[in-house]
């Protein structure tokens, strides 16, 4: 199916800008909780566990009457809304979660998530786009005012990723964790580049990243979403150096490094692991007794190299080589000595 066709049902203006609901649609009613005679014990736990049960039966009932009677926004209480099937945020990503619930606080839900009725269980629904929005209404104790669709694995993630594009929001390697998520639940490569709104080329860098660095060192840092796309191919170049492992092992244990936050976390391990530069070599030279200049001696990071000059000593740099054996010795015995 082409990507068009796909998105052909869930871009609509009508998603984006609604505020209030539609002409004579009423809202679901929201009874507060009595107190009940058992309200302490084991007797008092069975009762509100089947006041919970009771509502959320028929909260489900008047959801399915107002979504089959065609109204395009309905509100549903967050305790029956699950995550989506895939997950596009990391840990951390949320910073600004609290400013968020303030602002909804003050100003409301102003947009409608997308919501699926849950394939698996009945009376419950999914969410396509909005993860946010039904986090902070849930902390706010507020119903969520969503348009309910019926649609495929396919279509749920296209939305969902229509929508992190169209906000721009979601960092580099979060976009490049979702890919390889869709990938590893056997989405098909057309589905993901309509998820993600990019060409194979790019979802091959999405995908390719993923996969040569380790996920945990990923989670470990964070969604960074300074560090994009050259920064993190390089991470991963970088990775596979050798002696690399070792660096990135003593950063990740640094308490510096957990200390930080997400964009300060990936410039300290990419500069942990980044090759080090030689120090500049140091070159003597070194003159016998007679005045005559024999050796250049060159001292590096870890190498000494000692060059004999044969026109003023022929002969010597043999002499040294049939002598080494011997002169390795007496450096051991001396090594021992001490």
């Amino acid at each position: 199916m082409g990507r068009k066709n796909l998105l052909a049902d869930l871009v609509e203006e009508q998603l984006t800008a609604v505020n209030n609901a539609p002409e004579g649609l009423a809202a679901p009613e929201r009874k507060p909780a009595q107190p009940t005679l058992g309200s302490r014990g084991a007797v008092g736990a069975m009762s509100r566990s089947l006041e919970m049960i009771s509502a959320e039966r028929d909260a489900a009932k008047a959801l399915s009457e107002q979504i089959a009677a065609g109204q395009n926004v309905v509100e549903i209480e967050t305790i029956l809304i699950d995550s989506s099937i895939v997950p596009d945020r990391m840990n951390g990503a949320d910073q600004d979660h609290i400013a968020f619930v303030e602002s909804i606080r003050e100003r409301g839900q102003l947009v409608p998530v997308l919501l699926r009725p849950h394939p698996e269980r009945a009376g419950r629904f999914q969410v396509a786009y909005g993860h946010r929005r039904v986090r902070a209404l849930g902390a706010l104790g507020r119903p969520v005012r969503a348009i309910v669709r019926e649609l495929s694995d396919d279509e749920l993630v296209i939305a969902q990723g229509k929508e992190n594009n169209d906000r721009k929001d979601l960092s580099f390697i979060e976009r490049a964790c979702f890919a390889a998520t869709l990938e590893d639940r056997k989405f098909g490569r057309e589905t993901i580049m309509a998820a993600l709104n990019v060409d194979k080329t790019e979802l091959s860098r999405l995908i390719s990243v993923t996969r040569a660095i380790p996920r945990s060192v990923v989670d470990a840092i964070g969604p960074a979403p300074k560090a994009g796309r050259r920064r993190w191919m390089e991470l991963a170049e970088r990775l596979g150096a050798r002696g690399a492992e070792k660096h990135l092992t003593e950063a990740l244990q640094n308490p510096k490094f957990h200390a930080a936050n997400s964009d300060d976390r990936f410039a300290l391990l990419f500069a942990a692991i980044t090759p080090r530069r030689p120090k500049p070599t140091r070159a003597t030279t070194w003159t016998g007794e007679d005045g005559k200049k024999v050796a250049r001696i060159e001292r590096g990071v870890d190498r000494v190299t000692l060059s004999v000059d044969e026109k003023a000593a022929p002969s010597f740099g043999d002499f040294l080589i049939d002598r080494l054996p011997e002169l390795y010795r007496a450096f051991q015995d001396e090594r021992r000595g001490e």
